[in-house]
């Protein structure tokens, strides 16, 4: 989907390393900071990471970014049950369960 909006590749390839990258401005790294918490197991989204969301989106915009995350997490939750592994066509954050069991393999 990124790349049908023209995100740029360096930037989908420096995904699992934004919050050191300076290709994302602090309102996308509000935004990634918001979709780990949201995709751990107690999605547990702390004061500090809502707070920084609010300062770059308004209500609106974080109930559409919240929505957003939340549906593909179920994808990727709903893939995991049937093993529907990945595409290929991004990198995997280095905790990703896929990149873990490759490197074992």
């Amino acid at each position: 989907m990124g790349r049908q909006k023209g995100i740029d590749e360096a930037k989908l390839a420096a995904i699992a390393t934004f919050e050191h990258s300076p290709l994302f401005t602090d309102a996308e790294r509000a935004a990634l900071r918001l979709a780990e918490a949201m995709c751990e197991r107690t999605v547990e989204v702390s004061d500090e990471v809502f707070e920084a969301v609010r300062k770059h989106f308004s209500d609106r915009e974080i109930v559409e970014l919240s929505a957003q995350i939340a549906l593909e997490n179920m994808r990727a939750r709903f893939n995991r049950v049937f093993q529907v592994g990945s595409d290929n066509l991004c990198m995997l954050p280095e905790r990703h369960p896929e990149r873990s069991s490759a490197a074992e393999n």
